[in-house]
């Protein structure tokens, strides 16, 4: 009795753990990036209203960049007639032979009007770590990922932590970018239609954890 049970446990784990690989691998990059995310803390709840806003090419693959509305843990200020509020997501993808595997994922909540916040902020940003140089076959990347709010950006540039210099145009009012091998940010600018710096962020880590940490403080030198 004990050794059939047992067996039967054996498949139920040999299950899940098919069911999981196959989430976060597909044939195509369609297949993985039409996928709709889940909402953060409910593992079978997918976004509301969630729709891919742009798709990009990076050095092994495509990033895509989605929107979609979540539930938060409680209500806040801004949202506390409703406890949904629209999220941004990204999904970066690497092909591995004939497959298409998920590298990372990360979201975060938007301001709820663009409007309400274009008079105190240019760009709205987040950004993405993985570090997973030790597992085979895969290495660490750090995403740039966010939107527009203000007509006046034709551009944003990010200095990564192991020197890389990433530009950004705004395609559609959104902005995502991948570097592979990094760990941070150093800093973000947004520039203007004559490359003038309209808004620049120092993100320089504080801690000594950073891998390949090139960045130089800039304060002073605007």
């Amino acid at each position: 009795m004990n050794r059939r049970w047992l067996e039967g446990l054996v498949g139920l784990i040999c299950f899940a753990t098919v069911g999981y690989t196959m989430s976060i691998v597909a044939a195509t990059p369609e297949e993985m990036i039409r996928r709709p995310f889940t909402c953060p803390g409910q593992s079978e709840a997918e976004a509301k209203e969630f729709q891919v806003l742009t798709v990009r090419k990076w050095k092994e693959g495509v990033v895509a960049l989605y929107r979609g509305s979540c539930d938060r843990d409680r209500p806040t200020m801004q949202s506390k007639d409703s406890m949904s509020q629209p999220m941004l997501s990204y999904r970066v993808v690497k092909r591995n032979g004939m497959e298409w595997n998920l590298l990372s994922t990360g979201r975060y909540f938007t301001e709820q009007s663009k409007t309400k916040n274009a008079s105190k902020k240019l760009i709205e940003y987040s950004v993405g770590r993985t570090n997973i140089a030790n597992i085979k076959g895969k290495e660490s990347h750090t995403v740039f990922y966010g939107e527009l709010l203000s007509p006046t950006v034709a551009a944003v540039e990010v200095t990564f932590n192991n020197g890389k210099v990433l530009r950004d145009s705004g395609l559609d009012g959104m902005l995502l970018l991948v570097a592979p091998g990094a760990t941070g940010i150093c800093d973000v600018r947004a520039l203007g239609v004559d490359n003038q710096i309209l808004q620049r962020d120092e993100l320089i880590p504080t801690s000594a954890i950073a891998v390949n940490n090139t960045c130089q403080p800039i304060s002073g030198q605007l």
